[in-house]
């Protein structure tokens, strides 16, 4: 069993959804990808081998240029402006979340789909029962993280979530969760302000995470007489 045929095999069975919902296939990914205006929106998956094993993890994201834009300007690499394992999500709209639910998935394997050499045609079968129902909330996920208004109240509601489920960690979090505020006029943006400036100074993140916020500040400070 490789990985290629693996994902011309997901390819073909998702094809009849790429097209109805206005996805393309990207190989080289191993995603399905659509613009919209200044957003993008995917479903993709990520592979792990372990022995006669591969482990198969599918994720969905949205990403706003503009964020992206101003994140890369102050030295700051931001993968998905908010993205999540469709597992987890699954996980969360079933049960809740708790800050050990990604963790606990993990250990127990069931944030991902596990194909075996050994038997294969049966694997097969289980992974296309359990993929195809999971899409439309990968949908809904992108319907409803559709602005960047949407994403300050994902990140910005009080009290926030420091183990944030729909990130890559809690500095992410404090820079994409400035810019959306500043860019979606959040009437509360000084308080969220200091809310992150405080979150920054007791974290032990880098010094250059540090440095990047610290510059990003200053510029949103100035945002509106720039434009």
């Amino acid at each position: 069993m490789k990985i290629q045929d693996i994902k011309n095999r997901i390819f073909s069975e998702l094809e009849p959804f790429a097209t109805s919902n206005g996805f393309k296939i990207v190989k080289s990914r191993f995603a399905l990808s659509r613009r919209i205006g200044n957003r993008s929106e995917e479903i993709w998956f990520t592979t792990n081998s372990w022995g006669f094993e591969i482990h198969l993890f599918p994720y969905v994201s949205v990403d706003f240029s503009d964020i992206t834009a101003i994140c890369n300007a102050y030295g700051f690499h931001l993968n998905h402006s908010a993205f999540i394992n469709l597992r987890l999500l699954q996980a969360i709209k079933s049960n809740g979340f708790n800050p050990d639910l990604h963790w606990q998935m993990q250990v127990k394997n069931t944030d991902r789909f596990v194909l075996t050499d050994n038997n294969f045609a049966c694997n097969w079968l289980d992974l296309n029962n359990e993929l195809l129902p999971i899409l439309p909330l990968a949908v809904d996920f992108m319907s409803q993280y559709n602005s960047i208004a949407a994403l300050d109240a994902l990140y910005n509601t009080i009290p926030i979530e420091l183990y944030c489920p729909y990130c890559s960690g809690l500095d992410t979090h404090c820079m994409v969760g400035l810019i959306s505020a500043k860019l979606s006029r959040n009437s509360d943006y000084e308080d969220v302000k200091q809310m992150y400036q405080q979150i920054v100074k007791r974290e032990n993140f880098t010094v250059e995470m540090k440095s990047s916020f610290t510059r990003l500040t200053a510029y949103l400070d100035n945002y509106e007489a720039d434009r």
